[in-house]
């Protein structure tokens, strides 16, 4: 197939972004693909990236060209916003070009994509009132949360971008629930779960925890460090940046606790030995959790996994490959973590049902074959229309 993966890169890479460029590298293995990419790097804060983002007929003849020029059979995106904005959507719809997205957030019907605000979850803007980004701190400024706002309420009921969408893949059944529960036809959802490629794994226990990825507040980090506290500063090590990053430093000195380290933005060549000497991954999250990529490179590893019980963090452990707690449990999860760097057996056992089941279900094949069967679905369709 002629595949062309269209994506907007972060100001703050994360798993998203590796995602993707993991991904991109598995298709060319079988298929002709090409990357149509932006990088929000490159964008200034203002008016025009709002204007940009909610309609651009520039952007959107540019996509139209690149469509011309690559002639793909479908084009498979990630993340448009800000950069592309409808652009995508409306030059595959207009060339009649089938179109594929993969969910990783809640964009769909949250302006912030996390349906979390003001420190707890939140779905006031499912049904499209969107006035409620700007009434409540859902970002750095009520400015860009009036952008992001009047651009969702604009293509979801304007441009109607959902409409042109041959299929949604989401990475977890949870968020496959959702989109249903959203209104979306249930054949149009598919679950095409991530992949890892597992490392050289050592199936002894390291000696300290690690959490692993973006450092914002509904990752819950806040609460891992009153647990740390809670079962006696134990060793531990944050490998990522945020914008909670400093706070959490601060934090950490006031509760005492000597022997947790902050790595900061670490490179994937780094960040595997890290894991491969980790005892355990924590993933705190008090937001829905969709299906974060560390979780599977943390089993991949042979390492057990720390989670709430929240999105879809509970179908990673639901064969026993870690152990779980209420969000903002910070009894129950300073337990664990006691549990986890005491008992040795219980880390070897944990763990290794995590490799196995990264390499049966979550391997590149794997990956690769879902999404051919998703794309194959899509241009079966496309073709029983057009005839």
């Amino acid at each position: 197939m002629r595949v062309l993966i269209a994506h907007s890169f972060y100001r703050l890479v994360g798993g998203e972004d590796r995602y993707v460029e993991r991904q991109l590298r598995l298709l060319q293995g079988r298929h002709d693909v090409e990357l149509l990419a932006h990088h929000n790097t490159e964008l200034a804060a203002g008016a025009r990236t709002a204007a940009r983002m909610t309609y651009s007929r520039r952007e959107t003849q540019r996509v139209e060209r690149a469509i011309a020029d690559f002639r793909p059979d479908l084009i498979h995106i990630h993340n448009v916003y800000p950069s592309f904005g409808p652009a995508v959507h409306l030059a595959a719809h207009k060339l009649r070009v089938p179109l594929v997205l993969t969910v990783h957030n809640f964009r769909l019907r949250c302006p912030n994509g996390f349906m979390f605000t003001e420190g707890a979850p939140c779905r006031r803007c499912e049904r499209g009132n969107y006035l409620n980004a700007t009434l409540h701190n859902c970002f750095g400024s009520r400015a860009q949360a009036a952008g992001y706002a009047a651009s969702l309420w604009s293509h979801r009921f304007v441009l109607k971008t959902d409409d042109k969408v041959d299929l949604f893949i989401t990475p977890s059944t949870f968020l496959r629930t959702r989109l249903i529960e959203w209104g979306f036809d249930a054949d149009r959802v598919v679950v095409v779960r991530n992949f890892a490629e597992p490392p050289e794994a050592d199936p002894e226990p390291g000696s300290y925890g690690v959490n692993l990825g973006r450092m914002s507040s509904e990752k819950g980090l806040d609460g891992l460090l009153r647990a740390l506290h809670h079962a006696g500063d134990p060793p531990f090590v944050f490998i990522g940046s945020g914008p909670v990053l400093d706070d959490l430093k601060a934090m950490a000195r006031a509760l005492g606790l000597e022997r947790t380290e902050f790595r900061g933005q670490l490179e994937p060549v780094e960040v595997a030995p890290l894991l491969r000497a980790a005892r355990y991954v924590a993933l705190p999250s008090t937001w829905d959790e969709n299906a974060p990529l560390a979780a599977l490179e943390a089993m991949a590893a042979g390492r057990p996994l720390l989670v709430s019980r929240t999105g879809g963090l509970p179908e990673l452990v639901a064969g026993g490959e870690g152990l779980m707690f209420e969000p903002g449990d910070i009894a129950a999860m300073a337990d664990h973590i006691t549990a986890l760097m005491n008992d040795d057996e219980l880390c070897r056992a944990l763990g290794g049902r995590g490799l196995t089941r990264v390499k049966s279900e979550f391997t590149p094949e794997t990956h690769l074959e879902k999404l051919d069967e998703a794309y194959e679905t899509v241009l079966g369709h496309s073709s029983r229309a057009r005839n």
